[in-house]
């Protein structure tokens, strides 16, 4: 009797030691974003990395470019992601069990000058303009609003292709190129270190006067794997309202947020403070933004199918709340 006593005994205190350690067991989940203007909304989780809840421990990484976030996000490394809106598209409809969680800014394309000679779209008539990325969705709504205005992108203006935004302002900066299509905050780093430059044209002020729309096009999103989102959903609740809470604090404290952009996604100081009120940053979880989203995807696919990956997600793809 005594020896069955000493054996529950045992088996009950294996049991408590058990779920002791497995209370202590840390999920870890990694969060990635792009460098550049992409990051500027999650400067200071990159820099306060906040719990959010216990147990549940967060990695953050800066990635350099969409095509290595591609690659972690296919490869599973990457559980929540910053990410164009029309790159999440096409992994949900690859297959990749991601779902559209928030969009994180509303358009950030200008067209700079060297002078002031492009007041216009139809300006650009005969011009010799630099764009980067060809097929990307800024050369995709670079077309639409050509044509749009009544230039053929083929016979009315000279498109001249530069593998990146960086590239492309470089060539700005030293006066090689006189007319460009650019990001934030690469406008902004362009007009600071050559004066002669300026904003002429905004693509996002045209895409909601040609579409009538209340908001520009959804730009840039957040995504996370399907899996984080069915196992901790109280996590991801309450990772989005930090999110969320990260992205007004930039948008109301531009000096500050330059500080960290210097640190931590690769932004001079002085060209992120000054790009900021031109990044359109505004997070909205995707479910309260679904008409907007839809309304940017269907007109890419009309453009060009596989910018979102050949049809328009499912419901599945936006994350309830």
């Amino acid at each position: 009797m005594r020896k069955r006593s000493l054996l529950a005994f045992f088996l009950v205190g294996l049991l408590l030691l058990s779920n002791t350690l497995m209370a202590r067991e840390e999920t870890t989940v990694e969060v990635m974003v792009l460098s550049g203007v992409t990051g500027l909304s999650f400067l200071p989780l990159l820099e306060e990395k906040p719990v959010i809840e216990p147990g549940i421990k967060i990695n953050y990484t800066v990635i350099s470019s969409p095509d290595q976030m591609r690659a972690k996000i296919i490869s599973g490394e990457a559980d929540i992601a910053t990410v164009p809106t029309n790159l999440a598209a096409i992994l949900y409809n690859n297959g990749i069990p991601v779902q559209l969680a928030a969009i994180t800014n509303w358009g950030v394309m200008y067209v700079v000058e060297q002078g002031s000679r492009i007041n216009s779209w139809t300006d650009l008539r005969g011009k010799t303009i630099g764009v980067t990325g060809k097929g990307s969705t800024p050369d995709i709504l670079f077309r639409y609003f050509l044509t749009a205005h009544g230039l053929d992108p083929e016979r009315d203006v000279q498109i001249q292709y530069y593998p990146t935004p960086v590239e492309l302002a470089h060539l700005a900066i030293a006066g090689k190129v006189e007319i460009a299509t650019l990001p934030e905050p690469w406008v902004t780093e362009v007009m600071s270190r050559n004066p002669g430059f300026r904003v002429c044209l905004d693509y996002q002020e045209e895409w909601e006067r040609l579409e009538q729309r209340k908001e520009s096009y959804a730009q840039s999103a957040l995504v996370v794997q399907t899996a984080l989102a069915q196992k901790h959903p109280d996590f991801l609740r309450k990772f989005l309202q930090q999110a969320e809470a990260a992205n007004n604090w930039v948008v109301k404290n531009p000096a500050a947020a330059g500080e960290l952009a210097k640190t931590h996604i690769m932004i001079s100081d002085a060209a992120a403070s000054a790009a900021i009120p031109r990044c359109n940053l505004r997070f909205k979880e995707a479910a309260t933004v679904k008409a907007e989203v839809e309304y940017y995807l269907a007109k890419l696919l009309s453009f060009q199918p596989q910018s979102i990956g050949g049809k328009l997600p499912d419901e599945g793809f936006y994350l309830q709340k």
